[in-house]
């Protein structure tokens, strides 16, 4: 691994505004700089730059972070590139020795990508001299420009054809790596033959696969490459690379199944489409897709074997979208693909059908329903509640699970609590005192669970909010309120306050949860807390002010908490005199953080 200490003195060294300012014009406003988001089409800008605490925020779509998660988006770089990018603009040298991809694995990396570039020219340069797979390519619409951009080839009938390419292809470690060529009885020969070549790019545009496709009847009508160290089918989506500039203009994404869909779709204008690869779509995927945009379309053939692969794309999805993210279904009519479908209806005909698409809300509950039979009847609700209620409790945006157990609940008579819901916490809205006459803790629903998460919001904005005796404060109360908060808020909140000790910003603090269990946690209290702590517009000493009195929050907690363990269900006549004399010292007094 790169040790953290680099990433933190990398970070120190680059300035966030002269690596963001070549990819996009920065125009100074008040504090802070601003332009139009280069993640999402926009005409008014919203997507702020923070000199001062070396971070980027979008209040539009919500992107932000540091220099290397900027470099990571823009460029589509994975985390080690963007380290060595950023080293190399300043003159750092990334160390090596404690780096998880050594040089072997660096030299083994460059020579199979150099491979699969090369056999992917090789194929493309093929095509020219292919007459049946050039007339079967414009017999389905496809002409020059979109082969050419999607990198289209033919590979001939010739068992070694890559002979010509590679002069040392019966040695080459890399071809079979790749899986170009297979071995049998010690002899080599392709594994492609008289197919259409696709090449598969990442999401770097590097090529790390191919997919071929005969031109006439036979078996198998589609062959891809096997998975190798750098191709993973469940990961990985054909079509992206190509699509990505669309993708970000128009905010929406078409996913459908095939490589002639893909191709087919942006022939026609459609070209913010991608494949899967021969498999079922993966919630990495989906969580992969809403990351580039928040408006996911699966679309599928109107047969059997469609609504079967709609019905694995809904089950991945349930555990990925988010409150504010829509994730929809297109059924195109039996027999139709969405090749055969944009080539006779056009591209007019079937963006309308984009935009009556089945929202995954109605998807689920019309094929529950359809399982459960008669909702008249008794048997018919409980089968529906049956089903349900597994399924929902994948279902983590909250606005969103809540809205389909309201759902259900009117089908089937049923309360929320009858079919998985728990309560919903109340938002925390102030730290002001609130007087409790019942002397009782409160339950989880009232506004206190929130007060651990403002603490951890505050402190990832301003980290010099941190006081000496904070940590101390922290294991004081903790045991007296592990029943009303989640151990990870605990946590979180104790390895903020140790690095607040150590004096970092804000993009310094995400970075080093990066791969880290928090990292998640983090990255979207830091997304609400820049939101909420707009530079310019927020008054430091009233933040401060919010701090303490958060502190104060908890040591009333605490102090209600162990007021009640006294107690435990016996009245304050039953006391004994030391233990009155306590409950006296409670209800007095508040343990509270010591002020420096």
């Amino acid at each position: 691994m790169i040790p953290q200490t680099f990433i933190d003195e990398l970070l120190n060294r680059v300035d966030i505004v002269d690596v963001i300012e070549k990819f996009v014009p920065l125009k100074r406003s008040g504090t802070n700089l601003s332009a139009c988001c280069p993640f999402h089409e926009e005409k008014t800008p919203s997507f702020t730059v923070s000199q001062q605490k070396q971070f980027y925020h979008c209040f539009g779509c919500g992107v932000h972070g540091s220099a290397l998660s900027f470099l990571m988006e823009q460029q589509g770089l994975g985390f080690i590139d963007a380290v060595e990018d950023l080293a190399a603009r300043v003159g750092m040298t990334v160390p090596r020795d404690q780096r998880n991809d050594n040089e072997e694995h660096r030299k083994n990396s460059q020579e199979y990508f150099l491979t699969t570039s090369r056999a992917a020219s090789h194929y493309k340069r093929c095509l020219k001299d292919a007459p049946d797979a050039i007339k079967y390519l414009k017999a389905r619409g496809i002409d020059g420009g979109v082969a050419a951009k999607f990198l289209v080839g033919y590979s001939s009938e010739d068992w070694q054809e890559l002979k010509h390419e590679f002069t040392d292809y019966d040695d080459s470690a890399a071809l079979m790596e790749a899986g170009l060529v297979n071995e049998k009885d010690g002899r080599r020969y392709d594994r492609f033959r008289g197919r259409i070549i696709f090449p598969i790019r990442d999401f770097r545009g590097r090529v790390i696969a191919f997919g071929g496709r005969v031109i006439e009847k036979g078996e198998p009508k589609y062959l891809n490459s096997p998975e190798t160290p750098f191709f993973h089918k469940g990961k990985e989506l054909y079509g992206f690379w190509e699509s990505r500039h669309s993708i970000r203009q128009e905010q929406r994404i078409v996913v459908v199944e095939g490589y002639m869909d893909v191709v087919a779709l942006h022939q026609n204008g459609i070209t913010y489409s991608v494949a899967t690869l021969g498999t079922a779509v993966t919630e990495y995927q989906v969580g992969r897709l809403l990351k580039q945009c928040s408006d996911l379309i699966f679309c599928f053939d109107g047969d059997l074997a469609g609504r079967k692969a709609a019905l694995r794309a809904l089950e991945s999805s349930l555990g990925q979208v988010e409150d504010g993210s829509k994730i929809s279904f297109l059924f195109l009519p039996e027999s139709e693909d969405p090749d055969s479908f944009v080539r006779s209806q056009g591209r007019e005909v079937f963006e309308r059908n984009i935009a009556q698409a089945t929202p995954m809300s109605d998807f689920l509950i019309n094929d529950l329903t359809r399982q459960s039979g008669n909702l008249d009847s008794v048997e018919g609700k409980s089968r529906l509640a049956s089903l349900f209620k597994p399924i929902v409790t994948r279902v983590k945006a909250p606005m969103i699970r809540k809205l389909l157990i309201e759902r259900v609940s009117a089908l089937t008579g049923l309360t929320g609590a009858d079919l998985g819901a728990s309560p919903q916490a109340q938002t925390y809205k102030s730290f002001r005192r609130v007087p409790d006459t019942q002397g009782a803790v409160r339950s989880r629903a009232t506004s206190a669970p929130s007060v651990l998460k403002h603490l951890i919001e505050m402190l990832l904005v301003f980290p010099e909010l941190a006081r000496d005796t904070d940590s101390a404060h922290l294991l004081e109360v903790r045991p007296s309120l592990q029943q009303r908060f989640a151990a990870s808020e605990f946590d979180l909140l104790a390895e903020l306050l140790g690095f607040a000790k150590e004096q970092l910003n804000q993009s310094q603090i995400v970075e080093c949860f990066r791969g880290a269990s928090f990292e998640e946690a983090v990255v979207k209290a830091s997304s609400l807390a820049h939101t909420r702590y707009q530079e310019g517009t927020i008054d430091f000493e009233r933040v401060k002010e919010e701090y303490t009195q958060a502190w104060d929050q908890l040591g009333r907690l605490t102090r209600l908490s162990l007021q009640k363990e006294l107690l435990s269900n016996r009245t304050i006549s039953s006391l004994t005199e030391e233990e009155k004399a306590r409950y006296r010292s409670l209800t007095r007094s508040e343990i509270a953080p010591k002020t420096d």
